[in-house]
């Protein structure tokens, strides 16, 4: 049974991290993504990806984004808003993750 750690949180979702098998879960919208690690930042560096290359539409709200999944015929498709947060969302984790590493450098 997983022992999960909260990384980040908002009103569209979560990310959390098992302190045991070190899986994450990104859950955004109505999708959840359980990744291993290496999946998980491979996703991460997609979003950021697509978010730093993103060429605005003139209708915000067209689902035509797309994010490549671990599963080849899965993709979360996305609007532009729906964009930026889960790029705020995956950027908090990764702040509080670097964090957490350089605290650790003062207690051990």
């Amino acid at each position: 049974m997983c022992n999960f750690k909260q990384w980040s949180h908002s009103k569209y979702g979560y990310v959390i991290q098992c302190e045991d098998c070190k899986s994450f879960q990104v859950c955004f919208g109505t999708t959840m993504l359980t990744l291993r690690e290496e999946e998980y930042i491979q996703f991460t560096e997609w979003v950021v990806y697509k978010t730093e290359s993103l060429v605005p539409l003139h209708d915000k709200n067209l689902k035509c984004i797309s994010l490549p999944t671990v599963c080849p015929q899965v993709q979360v498709l996305l609007t532009e808003k729906e964009l930026g947060h889960l790029h705020e969302l995956v950027q908090e984790a990764d702040n509080e993750m670097k964090v957490k590493q350089l605290l650790s450098l003062f207690h051990d």
